[in-house]
């Protein structure tokens, strides 16, 4: 309120006012006063491996919306043991009749092709090309990443405090099973319940990453699989070749993040040489082609070795060919680390095997052209002892991955299980009984029999020692002849053991 006032008359008049209350209220307890209002329920989203979400945020009033979202997993889900996974199935048999009509269709093929050629219709000759054919450049397929599956393995587990890793809300422990690049995930499964269990897999050959999860809290959990024991959230990363399972690297969680892996991959090659008129490869040679080969290729100026050189009959591509020329085989050897020379995780080992072949064919042009040839020429004349200038053709024979060494990895422990029959593949796991009956029946048989023996050789006692001969006794199973005096000094050596007419090393015995 503004009030005004006149001095002449002593009065106040009120100017202005904003809000006036009237003179009488009723009794209004709070007002507008009120608590606050109550916050929506909190939703929860769980997502895993394959879930994508993307999220609007408001700045007016601070929140954040789903506005679009693909694979969310239920917020709890009950144990699925082993998911998808299980043993390969066993091939069906081949029947006769079937082997008989291939045959009979390779035959018929067979004869097609002798009629094809003897009429001049052969598809490789150099004649034109036919209207119904096409001349379209055949672009050659990608060869697979992974072969077919027919390897049975198999993921044991174990758990110390017998009720299993699986809780419903994810927070429990798996294994997940995925590519070399981990990127695709081909299966995951858990220990529902209990002590012990396992999963089968059929793969094919490639390679492969299984993760374990867990925390610091889950020391009573392990694993076991492709011959490797482990604990709780570990990485494995492995390899299946020609029907076996072979480990590449073992890491856990604080490995991985601290970033501390590195790999060394291991090369061993050979280079052939000829033109040369000497049959004789020097020191001096050979310091030279590890320097020369070593700066060819970046990063392994340092640790290229020649190991060995040899002669070798292989025919070059050498005009005018001199019989007094020979070839050499010069082999050799370089190791470089795979992540800071070529960006390649050395746990990967299909990736190495394509980086190898990869360089291998690079160097292989390379070293074909004349430009390789001349450097071995200029060095050569450098040298007074040196016959590297004489060499007028140069061919890189292999080059082959000798093997990988890791460092800031885990260390792997062996496995301690039985080879296990894989006749009979379940698709779920397998839990471990309180009592196990066989082992028992086991044990208690060896009781019998050793209580049974232990009587016989009791009764066997009783009845007295034999008294033993003076004459040594041989077993039937060997038949030793007595050792002349004349024979002494030709049996400085070491005795000799005739067994069914052979004579084999060994140490003559008698018994009692």
């Amino acid at each position: 309120m503004i009030w005004n006032y006149d001095a002449d008359t002593d009065e106040w008049t009120l100017a202005y006012w904003e809000h006036l209350w009237p003179n009488t209220k009723e009794c209004d307890s709070c007002g507008d006063a009120e608590g606050c209002k109550p916050k929506p329920p909190r939703v929860t989203y769980t997502g895993g491996y394959n879930t994508t979400m993307i999220w609007n945020y408001d700045a007016d009033t601070d929140e954040w919306t789903l506005a679009y979202w693909e694979h969310l997993w239920p917020n709890t889900k009950e144990c699925d043991s082993c998911g998808d996974a299980e043993g390969c199935k066993p091939k069906p048999p081949k029947k006769k009749d079937d082997d008989k009509d291939k045959k009979k269709d390779d035959d018929k093929n067979r004869r097609n092709e002798r009629d094809d050629k003897k009429k001049g219709h052969n598809k490789d000759d150099n004649g034109p090309i036919d209207s119904g054919e096409t001349n379209t450049t055949v672009v050659p397929k990608e060869k697979p990443r992974y072969g077919p599956p027919a390897v049975n393995l198999r993921i044991t587990m174990w758990d110390e405090e017998g009720n299993g890793w699986w809780k419903d809300d994810y927070t429990g422990n798996s294994w997940y099973l995925a590519d070399d690049t981990r990127t695709e995930l081909f299966f995951t499964g858990t220990l529902c319940d209990g002590k012990s269990g396992y999963c089968n897999l059929c793969l094919g050959d490639g390679s492969y990453t299984i993760r374990f999860t867990g925390n610091e809290t889950d020391d009573f959990i392990s694993w076991d699989f492709c011959g490797v024991r482990g604990e709780y959230a570990q990485e494995l990363s492995f390899h299946v070749k020609k029907g076996k399972c072979i480990p590449d690297s073992l890491v856990n969680l604080e490995q991985i993040c601290a970033n501390t892996v590195s790999s060394t991959v291991t090369l061993n090659g050979v280079l052939a040489l000829g033109g040369f008129t000497s049959e004789v490869f020097n020191v001096a040679d050979t310091s030279i082609i590890s320097r020369v080969l070593g700066e060819y290729v970046t990063g392994w100026s340092e640790t290229l070795n020649v190991v060995s050189t040899s002669l070798d009959t292989r025919s070059m591509s050498l005009s005018n060919r001199r019989l007094s020329e020979h070839t050499f085989d010069v082999a050799f050897e370089v190791s470089f680390n795979a992540e800071k020379l070529y960006g390649v995780d050395g746990r990967d080992f299909a990736a190495v095997e394509s980086l190898v072949s990869d360089i291998g064919d690079t160097l292989a042009n390379r070293i074909a052209s004349t430009q390789f040839i001349s450097l071995l020429a200029d060095a050569g004349h450098v040298s007074s002892n040196s016959h590297l200038a004489q060499v007028r053709a140069a061919e890189l024979v292999t080059l082959k991955l000798d093997g990988i060494t890791y460092e800031g990895v885990a260390v792997m422990e062996q496995s301690t299980l039985p080879t296990y029959n894989s006749a009979d593949w379940g698709t779920v796991t397998h839990t471990e009984s309180k009592y196990n009956y066989t082992t028992l029946s086991i044990f208690f048989g060896a009781v019998a029999v050793g209580f049974f023996a232990f009587v016989g050789i009791l009764s066997h006692s009783m009845n007295g020692y034999k008294p033993v001969s003076d004459d040594s006794q041989h077993p039937v199973t060997y038949s030793m002849p007595e050792v002349m005096p004349s024979e002494m000094d030709q049996s400085i050596a070491g005795p000799s053991r005739i067994m069914g007419g052979q004579v084999g090393s060994g140490y003559a015995r008698s018994t009692l």
